[in-house]
């Protein structure tokens, strides 16, 4: 499946902002538990799309957004959070393709990626060891130091 990394990052385009939506409405029950003090999908992607300290970073295929994930930068690191792919393109490499093409981007930019521990579900534990992250020494996030 041909997925291409795409950014949202303001409200300007509806259409990608409703496909935003339908992608977090999407997600497993206990991945819509960690958003951060929201009481929809749609109070979620509101409330990323207004911070100007995050954005959200696409996985594109036929023209329609199939999964997302947060990102913010710092000086050192791409804080990553809050992956989800809808519901009818799962188990097809969708998630792991997006975070490579994430990686690929930090990596232009000189950046390592950070994806805290306690935010992730067993099946993100595996796919972040799987693509070479490692825990960091007090076991809080997981780091892939693209820098080297």
């Amino acid at each position: 499946m041909p997925v291409l990394l795409t950014t949202v990052n303001d409200k300007t385009d509806q259409a990608r902002v409703e496909q935003l939506e339908k992608i977090y409405a999407d997600a497993q029950p206990e991945r819509l538990a960690q958003l951060p003090n929201v009481d929809s999908a749609k109070s979620f992607v509101e409330n990323i799309l207004q911070s100007p300290d995050h954005t959200f970073y696409c996985g594109l295929f036929n023209e329609r957004l199939i999964a997302a994930l947060v990102a913010s930068q710092d000086d050192d690191y791409w804080q990553v959070s809050h992956l989800c792919v809808r519901s009818v393109t799962r188990r097809r490499g969708v998630g792991s393709r997006l975070l490579t093409l994430v990686i690929e981007a930090a990596r232009a930019e000189g950046k390592a990626i950070r994806v805290a521990a306690d935010a992730l579900m067993t099946q993100d534990h595996i796919i972040l060891q799987r693509m070479g992250y490692t825990l960091n020494e007090a076991g809080d996030n997981y780091l892939l130091d693209l820098r080297r």
